[in-house]
């Protein structure tokens, strides 16, 4: 089984750490740097170019096997067996696992959820909020919490089914004219 750990700067020997995205990292520039072990036992080190904002992150991927590596906000997807990686997205503030079916949860830009599942992508949320959520906790059912609106009061409060991705509230009730809902059907 393969497995990663994250290292506390690029390795002083040693071969050279693969930069991601394949034309970053060049002239010294150091992101998140991850060292990935094959499950043949090999060793190699990812230098994962840091996104916009964000968490730091590294979480098994919810099929066992595949990593999760988020940079400063900048999600990819990695197979350290292959090292193949692939971006996910951007602006993830926040990850939390989840269970029914075993995966993740992700705050995207303050804006919306996404929930990935051991085949990858369950759900993606609407946009909930204008910019931002605030005390977001998660239950074996649902995620609640507030989300930012530019009026009294600021914050709204909304409520995701974990196993849908349907929202009820929130402060943004707009068109979805990014098309992010993407909710599952059972």
């Amino acid at each position: 089984m393969s497995s990663f750990r994250v290292l506390p700067g690029l390795p002083p020997y040693g071969e050279t750490a693969m930069p991601v995205p394949p034309d970053w990292g060049h002239g010294a520039r150091e992101g998140l740097v991850v060292e990935f072990r094959t499950d043949a036992g090999e060793r190699w080190v990812g230098n994962f170019r840091p996104g916009l904002g964000g968490i730091d992150g590294v979480r098994l991927h919810p099929d066992g096997h595949n990593v999760i590596v988020v940079s400063a906000g900048a999600a990819w997807f990695v197979d350290p067996n292959r090292r193949e990686v692939s971006e996910l997205g951007d602006a993830i503030d926040g990850m939390w696992p989840v269970a029914n079916p075993n995966g993740l949860v992700m705050s995207r830009q303050g804006l919306a959820f996404v929930r990935l599942g051991p085949a990858g992508r369950i759900w993606h949320t609407r946009r909930i909020s204008f910019d931002g959520f605030q005390h977001v906790s998660l239950s074996s059912t649902e995620i609640t919490g507030l989300a930012w609106a530019p009026w009294d009061p600021e914050w709204t409060p909304f409520r995701v089914d974990l196993r849908t991705g349907r929202v009820e509230g929130g402060s943004y009730n707009g068109p979805d004219l990014t098309q992010w809902e993407i909710l599952a059907t059972y």
